[in-house]
């Protein structure tokens, strides 16, 4: 076991202690924060819990466990029985080398993921974007796409439409300086040429962690620097035109963005119709001053709106709509 798997073990082992822990509603930053899915409130245990992604049926999660210095991340996953989800454990696939932002593909078939394990032909160092697919026996061993998807560069946040559609983010020199919104078409044959997503969503600023929709209507994504934003990074959607292009980016009002990092958007469909959008904060829960007891103190330290990231989720009503 490496040093990686090691210290995910330890964090699952502390982590179990505080299963109990649940957010609360009261932000410092944000006067009626978005709450977690009561369901879900367990994903949120006070570590650096970085995204999360859910099977098309809603009875599998994966979620990425990151280090407090961001030096290492594994992506665990649970299931959901007849008695309630199991407990976390670390994917068959994640363990021995850094991998974030799991994402399903609207099927449910594949599993993609970002990974700076070893490429087929050279050791890794940048982040690939890779993905797994379903088997009879579990999921297949991870696979790179190679060109014209990865690069020497990096690549990050994986979503894919219903077509087969891969969107993630890069900053490759012929775009310009700053991380950008791309895609490839997918065909039989394979991934096709990488472009620029047409129209405004993407800026000279820094685009990152851009979500679709299954249908490709949408972009949820995040962003910096922009005139408006309420600091930290915020997250925006974007619409589709007729013509193929993507809309201005609308910043998403509160309690989704605060004055935090707000970022990792992903939305669900349950079998009901209702769609989530679940996303990760950094937010700061407030608390009453009071004296406090040395334990009392660890447990606001250690526990969910520490300033590390936790998985938050609302309802997509709150989106603003098409202009």
């Amino acid at each position: 076991m490496n040093g990686i798997a090691r210290l995910i073990v330890r964090i699952l082992a502390i982590s179990c202690l505080g299963a109990g822990a649940n957010l609360t509603t009261a932000a410092a930053d944000s006067p009626t924060a978005s709450t977690t899915s009561a369901e879900l409130h367990w994903v949120s245990d006070g570590f650096n819990n970085r995204d999360l992604t859910l099977s098309p049926a809603g009875d599998e999660l994966f979620t990425t466990l990151m280090s407090p210095k961001n030096v290492g991340a594994a992506i665990l996953y649970a299931r959901k029985t007849a008695d309630g989800w199991t407990p976390l454990e670390v994917a068959p696939f994640s363990g021995v080398w850094t991998d974030i932002e799991p994402m399903f593909a609207p099927d449910g078939q594949r599993l993609f993921f970002v990974s700076q394990r070893p490429k087929p032909d050279r050791p890794g160092s940048d982040w690939d974007i890779w993905f797994v697919e379903r088997t009879e026996h579990g999921w297949s061993e991870p696979i790179n796409p190679g060109a014209p998807v990865n690069t020497d560069g990096n690549e990050f946040y994986p979503s894919v439409t219903a077509d087969g559609t891969l969107y993630f983010t890069a900053d490759r020199q012929e775009y310009g300086a700053s991380e950008d919104i791309l895609r490839s078409r997918w065909t039989r044959d394979g991934y096709l040429k990488v472009e620029r997503v047409p129209g405004e969503a993407n800026t000279s600023t820094f685009e990152f962690n851009s979500f679709i929709a299954a249908d490709e209507s949408y972009l949820i994504f995040g962003s910096q620097r922009r005139e408006g934003e309420m600091g930290g990074g915020d997250l925006y959607i974007s619409y589709r035109r007729q013509d193929g292009s993507f809309g201005p980016g609308q910043l998403l009002p509160a309690p989704v963005n605060s004055t935090r990092l707000d970022y990792c958007p992903f939305v669900h469909t349950n079998e009901q119709g209702e769609s989530r959008l679940y996303f990760t904060s950094e937010r700061l829960i407030s608390h009453d001053r009071a004296s406090l007891t040395v334990t009392e103190i660890r447990s606001r330290f250690t526990g969910p709106g520490n300033g590390m990231g936790d998985i938050y989720s609302i309802s997509t009503d709150i989106l603003p709509k098409v202009p």
